[in-house]
């Protein structure tokens, strides 16, 4: 899209829809309880009113028991403990994890050495893996981000990749091809919003400034109003602009997954799904687990109820004591039973076991639902496992893990390839220029724990499951198969040697 009219309303529509989700998804991923609560109580105040025998149930506790565990309400006076589980933040870590723990490489055919030199710069130096990782959560939580060609010769002496989330995007699609898109960032100053537009469009770049509120982008103002913006109009044209001489768009659509939800809202189609997608009510199912469970914590400190004629006042408004030292009392009998003592010992119960338990079975179903293995974030006392169980627990996250690389590979591809051609217009006798699209390959898996891989191979060894290829595979899953054949000769040679401990001579 190009920049918008004045006094538009932001997110214009239909972006307002999914923007509402970013939030929702943005609370979860950031642990914003205050936010969660407000998201939540909202949507409970807008339900419909509910019927029980005839009579309206708007709210009160009938009401509070269809709503979220973050959007019920607290009675005033009273403090109700809640504990939040940063469930939603390690599952974008995971994704970004599984994907990214180990760097794709980004490669030319045959070209310059040169030319693979920048190309190293741009998409496989230590920045560009760490762009990456942060890239591999934000798409996760969001459902998208927007990988761009950056340069700024007074910054690096070449071009560079850099990702922007979905929730600061408002993308234009034509086929389901990304071309345009703005991205923006506020700058808040009470209830003044300054919010800096940049509209990445086939060969110009445009930069723009507003002025406006909450939910209104209002007037453009000039970009030395601002000094986070004050910069770009030394390097804009007349237009506003800035002219990139060439023929492509230097922004790229990254998917996490295609999206369910909007697939028939026209543009929303193309904005991808979120890991935390469906998963909402699970995550606060967890937290209310958790909640409840450091509630019986608290009740289980034990409780001794005393008659009021055991406690000692230190005067007029500072309330009464009970001294815990001191031996005899008097007064203190049960009313028409002088033989029993009004003192009572209370104490709750602490259910490890069940909360544990519920805990547990939400976290399977969370890994589950998002589409990785239980075994993600550990065995959950899966203690009679099999050794095909064994070999099969993994295959969820590693074939998650294979579709979302194809996603990736494709827009890291394509922007490579426009910061290389960016790169030599713009730092011009260092390399780059325009070539085809590099190769981008990821490992053959993510990072495995070494001392788990090794259990998992003793495991399917000792159950006869798999052959020596198929654990030679697995323990080097980088060989290729002139080495696996090697290494599988080697072991059966070995194989075949006596044992020297009961070798007893021909």
């Amino acid at each position: 899209m190009s920049l918008p009219e004045n006094n538009t309303e932001w997110p214009p529509k239909p972006w307002d829809h999914a923007y509402r989700a970013y939030a929702e998804n943005e609370a979860w991923y950031l642990g914003d309880t205050a936010q969660l609560e407000r998201i939540y109580r909202r949507h409970s105040q807008a339900r419909v009113t509910h019927y029980r025998h005839g009579q309206s149930m708007s709210g009160g506790v009938a009401g509070a028991v269809s709503q979220f565990f973050w959007g019920r309400p607290v009675p005033t006076g009273q403090h109700r403990t809640r504990l939040h589980v940063p469930a939603a933040a390690d599952l974008a870590t995971l994704s970004s994890d599984l994907v990214f723990s180990e760097p794709p490489e980004v490669q030319l055919g045959e070209t310059s050495g040169t030319t693979q030199e920048r190309l190293n710069l741009i998409a496989n130096s230590n920045p560009a893996h760490a762009m990456f990782n942060r890239m591999g959560e934000l798409k996760a939580a969001l459902g998208a981000v927007v990988i761009t060609t950056e340069w700024d010769k007074d910054v690096a002496d070449h071009a560079w990749l850099e990702c922007t989330a979905a929730d600061v995007v408002i993308p234009t699609f034509r086929k389901g091809k990304l071309v345009s898109c703005v991205m923006w960032t506020a700058y808040q100053e009470g209830s003044v919003y300054w919010r800096h537009l940049e509209s990445h469009q086939v060969g110009r770049i445009e930069h723009a400034l507003y002025q406006g509120t909450v939910n209104n982008l209002g007037t453009r103002v000039p970009l030395t109003e601002r000094p986070e913006t004050s910069h770009l109009a030394k390097l804009v044209g007349e237009n506003a602009a800035i002219e990139t001489h060439i023929n492509r768009l230097t922004a790229s659509y990254n998917v996490n997954m295609p999206t369910r939800s909007w697939r028939k809202l026209g543009a929303l189609a193309n904005a991808g799904r979120s890991d935390f997608a469906g998963l909402h009510g699970l995550f606060d199912a967890l937290d209310e687990t958790y909640s409840s469970w450091m509630r019986d914590l608290k009740h289980g400190g034990g409780k001794v109820i005393v008659p009021e004629s055991m406690l000692q006042s230190p005067g007029r408004g500072h309330g009464a004591f009970f001294d815990e030292s001191q031996e005899f009392f008097t007064g203190v009998n049960s009313p028409g039973d002088p033989n029993s003592i009004m003192i009572e010992q209370v104490q709750f119960k602490i259910r490890v076991d069940e909360h544990e338990r519920t805990a547990l079975a939400l976290y399977r179903e969370i890994l589950r639902a998002a589409g990785y293995s239980q075994s993600a974030w550990g065995d959950y006392g899966a203690s009679n496992t099999t050794a095909t169980e064994v070999e099969d627990r993994d295959k969820a996250s590693e074939r998650t893990r294979d579709k979302k690389t194809l996603y990736d590979a494709a827009a890291i591809s394509e922007q490579a390839s426009v910061a290389l051609e960016i790169d030599g217009r713009m730092f011009r006798g260092k390399g780059g220029g325009a070539y085809d699209r590099p190769t981008v390959v990821f490992p053959p898996a993510s990072q495995i724990d070494p001392e788990k891989n090794a259990r998992t191979i003793q495991l399917l060894a000792a159950a006869g499951a798999a052959s020596t290829e198929t654990l030679v595979k697995r323990a080097q899953p980088d060989w290729d198969d002139n080495q696996v054949a090697e290494e599988v000769t080697r072991i059966q040679a070995t194989k075949q040697l006596p044992d020297p401990a009961t070798f007893t001579g021909f």
